[in-house]
């Protein structure tokens, strides 16, 4: 097969409300964790937000679908004890998530049920598992 190339990182992550969530689910991701609100650029609907995550970006979608219960997004963070604070002291729920060797999270879920798991890196544990594709 021709063509090889590398998969150079992740630009962004789409999550989605209903109409009648939009204005929460903007506000949750603003004021609740924290993500700086970017300038949509022209083309793009005039609906739904676009944030800032470090250089990916997360963007809110309106679309009337719910989402699977699994799906989510992970975002990590420097400060896990001062995101966990911010979260509870919105009136969040946490939710456990399973302990990974040298990484501390739990899921948390915006107002429209998207989760997100909230991670932070104790140390380095990526590994490539395989370079090539079959």
């Amino acid at each position: 097969m021709s063509g090889h190339f590398r998969a150079l990182g992740v630009d962004h992550v789409n999550v989605t409300a209903p109409e009648e969530l939009e204005t929460e689910v903007i506000d949750w991701y603003e004021n609740c964790l924290g993500l700086t609100r970017l300038k949509k650029p022209e083309g793009t609907r005039p609906r739904g937000a676009w944030f800032e995550v470090g250089p990916q970006e997360l963007h809110v979608s309106v679309d009337a679908h719910n989402p699977h219960h699994t799906a989510h997004v992970g975002i990590l963070v420097d400060d896990f004890d001062a995101v966990i604070e911010r979260l509870r002291g919105a009136g969040c729920h946490l939710e456990q998530a399973a302990t990974l060797p040298g990484r501390r999270r739990c899921y948390a879920r915006d107002p429209a049920g998207n989760r997100i798991e909230i991670g932070f890196l104790e140390e380095p544990t990526a590994q490539v598992v395989s370079e090539e594709i079959a």
